[in-house]
């Protein structure tokens, strides 16, 4: 059965009546505003009654000494008044009472749950014999607040009345529907407290909260009425400010629920709710929220949760509808700003494990992953600079260990993806984020005028980032890819590029030396800018040469280029390099040193005797100069490889001979030493070949000459 209980009743009769039943630990924390206001408003009402029933000549020590003992019969805690109590009642009931303390529970650590400097109130006297309390004013004064929570989920503001034994009995459902306490009535006037703190521990939890420099101000006109409040407080060092209307009041003494409007403002984090919530028995809410936070890491600081160092999660924006409870959260109709790009759609948060684990559906105008990288990210100078300096890779280091922060489950669809220079237009993605590694499936990839599809991990759940991607794509501009990929922009061309590369490093520049996989190019209908590659090879019989300009002004076009490749250590590997281009052919072989940035490369040009280009035949008969290009991949060299002609004279005469047309044949004269040549000085006639001389001179025959060797003229030819 219920049982009647007065708290805080002067001997005249109760003022203020609770209907209860003996109260279960689960059910405490739900009641713990209705036991807070029932302690402070019955130590008023208790002086106010003393007031009125006893004459005013009685000593202050008497009735100071009644209330000490009625609380501690109610409560089983000390109640200390160390200062002066002050009593009146004309025109109001007014009590003043200076350093005034209750004790704490045994187990806590703070000697006392509650005390203050100085309390003052003013009460409406008739409302007083009805059971209704109205506060006309009401202001605590440093006030100090520690609220502690036992290992086994005892709350210190469950009070056990004084001689009370322990009994298990069966009781009935309170009337009230919850079990919890409840005032008749109650009114706050001009209610303030002024300079308070207050401290929340949690044993079983471990969380902890401290408020300082608490000012807050109160109205509060009934229990049915709305309740108001507006103040600011310092937490963690930072102050914020606070507006807050609750419309029923009197759920939240039951543990019910209520329609409240919550702004909460500071330097780290501005928010707004509209909604209804449930404070006890886990806070739950639902309603429309807008959240504005100027950084993310460093709310996370500031909440006691620091991110590892690095870049990104900066500025935050949220606006939707939310609700959740116990750590669980859902955004519908979401609008979202994080770190410069934009998104809409549904966002799930669960808070209550080790790490947030996020989930959503968005649309997103952009994706940024250069954000959360914290090299800078700044391409660095390749073919397209004519120079021969070079800033080389990068040693700022990587760190993705900002992945650990977080878990995720995103399907995202965005109109632009950056990764470094690299721009990626509408795409469809899922991303996959676990315990630091992150995996990303680009099942929609527009690229470059192109489109294929893509796999990347970055995974920062090691000391060293490891990174790893895979790509298929065709139509794709080459010169727009490879400008931003790597700043070349000697090549253009539609692309076909299958790729698997995987790597691991804590600077750009290590990453680059271990890198290593395999893919297979292909460029079509293109033309190598800048470089006629006819043209070089006859200036590079006159000699070596430098640079990308060693090829004339002029583009050299060409139907299909490409090949194969590894890549081992950061050195690529091309064994089957094959350019087919009308009169041109080329083939060729060697390395691209990725981390110094050189090349090594053997290219045999060849001037072939047809117009086929893409489809035509790659062994086409013609003349080939094999060439070596080697050195700076921004200015490399190039020189006539004279080792691999001289291997093979005859082979190089021969495919002279095989060239149509009398520049062939010249040509071949020229190897061969034929052709005119001119008589001793003072000679009047030509002479022939034979040796015979015609005209009006004298004729004598010529001595024997030796016939010049064809290696000999094919150093000749070529600057040997």
């Amino acid at each position: 059965m219920p049982t009647a209980r007065s708290q805080f009743c002067p001997r005249l009769g109760s003022i203020i009546r609770v209907e209860s039943a003996p109260l279960e630990a689960p059910q405490a924390g739900r009641k713990v505003m209705s036991r807070l206001i029932a302690i402070i408003v019955g130590i008023v009402v208790l002086l106010a009654a003393i007031v009125v029933a006893v004459p005013m000549f009685v000593p202050a020590s008497v009735y100071k000494q009644r209330i000490v003992s009625l609380v501690k019969a109610q409560t089983g805690r000390d109640l200390t008044i160390g200062g002066n109590v002050g009593l009146s009642f004309f025109p109001r009931l007014a009590v003043k009472v200076e350093n005034v303390s209750i004790s704490n529970a045994p187990w806590a650590k703070d000697r006392d749950m509650a005390s203050m400097r100085e309390m003052r109130a003013a009460l409406k006297i008739i409302p007083l014999f009805k059971g209704d309390v109205q506060i006309d004013s009401f202001m605590l004064v440093d006030p100090v607040i520690h609220l502690e929570v036992k290992a086994d989920g005892t709350p210190n503001w469950q009070f056990e009345s004084a001689g009370a034994a322990p009994t298990e009995t069966k009781h009935a459902p309170s009337t009230q529907g919850t079990g919890a306490p409840t005032l008749r009535q109650l009114s706050l006037g001009d209610v303030s407290i002024e300079n308070g703190t207050a401290t929340y521990r949690n044993q079983k939890t471990g969380a902890s909260l401290a408020f300082e420099k608490v000012n807050v101000d109160l109205a509060l006109p009934s229990l049915d009425d709305p309740f108001t409040a507006n103040g600011s407080l310092v937490w963690n060092s930072e102050a914020l400010s606070l507006e807050l209307k609750a419309d029923r009041p009197r759920a939240l003494t039951e543990g019910g629920e209520t329609p409240i409007e919550l702004a909460l403002k500071s330097s780290k984090i501005n928010s707004t709710y509209k909604g209804t919530i449930r404070p006890f028995e886990g806070l739950k809410f639902a309603g429309n929220v807008t959240l504005d936070v100027a950084s993310v890491r460093d709310l996370a600081a500031w909440l006691g949760n620091p991110m590892p160092a690095g870049k990104g999660f900066g500025p935050l924006s949220i606006e939707g509808k939310a609700s959740g409870g116990n750590g669980v959260y859902n955004f519908s109709d979401a609008k979202i700003g994080f770190d410069g790009m934009n998104a809409t759609g549904t966002l799930a948060v669960n808070a209550s494990g080790k790490r947030p684990f996020v989930k959503g559906l968005l649309t997103v105008d952009r994706i940024d992953a250069n954000t959360y990288l914290a090299s800078d990210g700044t391409a660095q100078s390749g073919g397209g600079s004519n120079g021969g300096g070079d800033a080389g890779w990068s040693n700022e280091p990587i760190d993705l260990s900002g992945l650990r922060a977080a878990d995720a489950d995103f399907t995202f669809s965005t109109h632009e993806l950056l990764i470094k220079q690299i721009k990626i237009g509408e795409s469809a993605l899922a991303l996959r984020l676990n315990n630091g590694v992150m995996n990303v499936d680009l099942t929609k990839l527009a690229l470059y005028d192109g489109a294929g599809n893509g796999k990347l991990t970055l995974d920062g759940s090691q000391r060293v980032a490891q990174m790893a991607a895979s790509f298929s794509i065709s139509g794709v501009s080459a010169n727009g890819l490879l400008t931003d990929a790597a700043d070349f922009k000697r090549l253009e061309g539609k692309t076909a590029l299958n790729f698997a590369v995987q790597t691991t490093g804590q600077s750009q520049r290590q990453m680059v030396g271990n890198l290593g996989g395999k893919g297979e190019v292909k460029f079509t209908n293109g033309a190598i800018k800048g470089v006629n590659i006819a043209q070089l090879a006859r200036n590079v019989g006159q000699g070596a040469l430098t640079g990308w300009d060693s090829g004339g002004s002029q583009d050299t076009d060409f139907s299909e280029l490409g090949g194969t490749f590894t890549i081992d250590k950061g050195i690529l590997t091309n064994n089957d390099l094959k350019m087919l281009s009308p009169l041109v052919r080329v083939a060729g072989n060697g390395t691209v040193d990725l981390l110094n940035r050189t090349l090594n490369y053997h290219v045999n040009p060849k001037l072939a005797a047809t117009l086929e280009g893409q489809g035509g035949a790659s062994d086409a008969k013609g003349l080939e100069i094999p060439l070596i290009i080697e050195g700076p991949w921004t200015a490399p060299k190039f020189r006539p490889d004279l080792e691999a002609m001289l291997k093979n004279p005859e082979a190089t005469i021969d495919q002279v001979k095989s060239l149509k047309g009398g520049g062939g044949k010249e040509l071949l004269k020229g190897l061969l030493g034929g052709g005119a040549k001119t008589d001793t000085p003072g000679a009047t006639g030509a002479t022939t070949g034979t040796g015979t001389t015609t005209g009006t001179g004298s004729t004598t025959d010529s001595a024997p000459q030796e016939a010049p060797k064809p290696a000999d003229q094919l150093k000749k030819l070529f600057g040997g």
